[in-house]
């Protein structure tokens, strides 16, 4: 039944405890968002690279993970985001968001994240230089804003929880290229995105979260904190 221990949607929406990267705008950042959103009693334990050679093992082999009150890890970050927008109800949840969410999860969407936070820009990754990445991501952005259409969200009247990554997204890209990003999909394009990212930036719960947040990311020497 729907508030019960073993069905607690609708009633207790404490999911545990989520771990990941302090001061590192990363995946990390939609699932909190997510989380706020729907209102969902989520603990943040932020730690540093250090701490997470440390607790790196077979069982959790990778982050952001959440530990659950029964102690069980759930691990996967889009795994994560759709638990979360679930346990939340206010988000869309269907299979164009965990489309969306795929998208903005993988390259090269998400390599502006390495490339923002890392002094190296993740080349020690893999990660392309930020040419290379820049030439692959603008026909992914042109294909958003077809997805958006005349929007105001890409679910529509309402947003959907993929738009929380999707958002994340772009905050890096625009603090990466904007410019370079403008030119290439055109003014038109761009003015569309600034839109979508300022509606999903003033949504009850995601305000709160980024005033709140961080004012400084990435590590020293990354373009992200170059000082």
């Amino acid at each position: 039944v729907p508030g019960s221990k073993g069905n607690p949607v609708g009633g207790s929406k404490d999911v545990g405890t989520l771990t990941y990267f302090a001061g590192i705008k990363s995946r990390g950042e939609p699932t909190q968002m997510i989380a706020k959103y729907g209102g969902v009693q989520m603990k943040v334990n932020l730690i540093s690279f250090e701490e997470w050679g440390k607790l790196k093992s077979d069982k959790i082999p990778f982050m952001p993970f959440i530990t659950q009150s029964d102690g069980t890890i759930m691990l996967e970050t889009e795994n994560i985001c759709k638990h979360l927008a679930t346990m939340g109800g206010k988000f869309v949840v269907d299979s164009k968001q965990e489309e969306l969410c795929k998208i903005a999860n993988s390259a090269p969407m998400q390599l502006a994240d390495p490339l923002y936070n890392l002094p190296d820009g993740g080349a020690s990754l893999g990660v392309p230089p930020f040419e290379k990445w820049l030439e692959a991501v603008i026909p992914v952005l042109k294909d958003l804003v077809s997805k958006l259409g005349d929007g105001p969200f890409f679910a529509g009247e309402a947003p959907g929880y993929g738009e929380a990554f999707i958002f994340h997204d772009l905050d890096n890209q625009f603090a990466l290229a904007k410019p370079e990003l403008t030119t290439a999909i055109g003014k038109e394009a761009m003015a569309k995105l600034e839109a979508f990212y300022a509606r999903f930036a003033a949504l009850d719960g995601i305000k709160e979260y980024l005033a709140e947040r961080p004012k400084v990311w990435g590590v020293p020497g990354s373009k992200g904190n170059p000082a």
